[in-house]
């Protein structure tokens, strides 16, 4: 069973990876004014990864609780963009980056049916 829910996850990102190849040029032409909703989530989610990302290096063994603190924000914040919709391309491509880490194939099976059920939801609006 494993091996057979691994093989459904290749094929379906590979699917999803060749309906995003689009993507970018449909998300250039695409009116880039979008929502405040979603640009609130992915920009908090943003600042959080930033925060988190320059704290000091020792923090972890200095202070584990502002550690675990700083990395639980971290977390929650992008839970919460991993949830936002797009309204636009432009967004959709945002999201798309934002849940595969910048390229780093971070996509979960949860996060692909969100973003695949995105892409259908701007296809039939001919966003």
């Amino acid at each position: 069973m494993t091996t057979q829910t691994t093989r459904r996850a290749l094929l379906g990102g590979a699917g999803l990876a060749a309906a995003i190849a689009i993507v970018p040029a449909v998300a250039a032409v695409s009116a880039s004014t979008g929502s405040t909703a979603f640009r609130k989530a992915l920009d908090a989610s943003d600042a959080a990864a930033r925060r988190f990302n320059t704290l000091p290096v020792n923090l972890e063994t200095d202070d584990e609780a502002a550690h675990t603190r700083e990395m639980d924000a971290m977390i929650a914040a992008a839970r919460v963009a991993d949830r936002a919709t797009p309204t636009t391309w432009a967004e959709f491509v945002r999201l798309f980056d934002h849940q595969c880490d910048g390229g780093l194939s971070s996509l979960d099976d949860d996060n692909a049916k969100r973003l695949l059920a995105h892409a259908k939801c701007l296809l039939s609006k001919g966003a």
